[in-house]
């Protein structure tokens, strides 16, 4: 990759790679646009280069629609969030509330939307407000996490390539469902179950109707190790340790949720129909042993940051995951996912 005529600098702080903007230098956003355009090939490099960056001093961005703008030219390719799993509000344009998951909940480390093939290139996390205790933004390096799964679980995930099943309830149904409540309205932003149908073929998902309210939906199927498209390194890349199960009730039980991790354990023996999961390309679920391994892999790569009012963080979404630490009192994250 050639290199660009305005190399920014990029100092670690609190171990993450950040490029601290001089504030004297912004007065009115119209600057900060300024600035953006004039760094926008510089930052995606660096982000290439270590996974991510944060953008500290933009001050003059106070707003969703400050946010959305810099965004829109820092990544110009924003894109929308149908058929993704967690819960979000859109607030203005492309731009989204981070997870509203409940704030007892951490978020384990994933790369967004890795359980299809059209995930998004770049994430840009936007703090309007830290929490007042806790919130940290985890990550982690993904080409660390292939060189620590064991070979023998690489093998049959890389062999079979993986599929997540899921089964969507409705408005007044999705309060039965263990884990993380979004409805299939919310997951296709319509009412209509024709749309539903319509948009899922579209993308190459197969929907069933399960009665009046529930729809059972069987995505893309995806390798479990991909290729990043510019700097060629090979980067684990799914979601196996998500959509299990096993790895629900490990995660309710670290976060200290024992009623979340008891009604999982009643819907595992009860109602397995209702709880999603990835499945191997050969149709068998992916094992137990498997996913719980891939879990705590990615729990010893996570390293978090708290990040202040008006710090950006860009993120390659395939050489980086993200997440979430628990948290106590208000916390505002914006997040725009951009195509490359």
């Amino acid at each position: 990759m050639a290199p660009t005529t305005t190399r920014i600098p990029v100092t670690a702080e609190e171990g993450l790679p950040t490029w601290t903007v001089d504030p004297e230098r912004l007065s009115v956003p119209q600057q900060t646009e300024e600035l953006i355009d004039a760094h926008a090939e510089a930052i995606r490099e660096r982000v290439h280069e270590h996974g991510l960056l944060r953008v500290r001093g933009l001050h003059t961005v106070r707003t969703a629609a400050d946010f959305s703008s810099v965004a829109a030219r820092l990544t110009p390719a924003l894109r929308d969030y149908v058929g993704g799993t967690s819960p979000r509000e859109q607030v203005h344009e492309k731009v989204m509330t981070a997870t509203y998951v409940p704030p007892s909940w951490s978020i384990v480390l994933h790369q967004e939307m890795a359980y299809t093939n059209a995930m998004p290139a770049f994430l840009s996390f936007w703090c309007e407000r830290p929490a007042d205790r806790g919130g940290l933004s985890t990550y982690g390096d993904m080409r660390r996490a292939l060189e620590r799964i064991d070979p023998a679980v690489r093998d049959r995930l890389e062999r079979h390539g993986l599929r997540l099943a899921r089964t969507l309830l409705g408005p007044g149904t999705v309060h039965l469902k263990p884990g993380v409540k979004k409805p299939w309205t919310e997951v296709f932003g319509t009412t209509d179950r024709a749309e539903v149908d319509r948009v899922a073929a579209a993308r190459g998902w197969e929907s069933e109707w399960l009665g009046d309210d529930a729809v059972r939906l069987h995505q893309d199927l995806v390798p479990a190790v991909r290729t990043h498209p510019v700097s060629g390194d090979s980067v684990w890349c799914n979601q196996a340790h998500f959509f299990n199960p096993v790895c629900m009730m490990r995660w309710a039980l670290e976060d200290g949720r024992r009623e979340e991790y008891e009604e999982q354990a009643r819907a595992a023996q009860e109602h397995p129909e209702l709880l999603d999961r990835m499945y191997l390309g050969s149709g068998e679920p992916v094992a137990d042993d498997d996913a719980l391994h891939v879990h705590q892999v990615l729990r010893d790569l996570e390293r978090g940051v708290r990040l202040r009012p008006t710090d950006l963080l860009v993120v390659d979404n395939l050489l980086v995951a993200h997440g979430r630490t628990a948290y106590e009192g208000e916390r505002r994250i914006l997040v725009a996912l951009a195509d490359r």
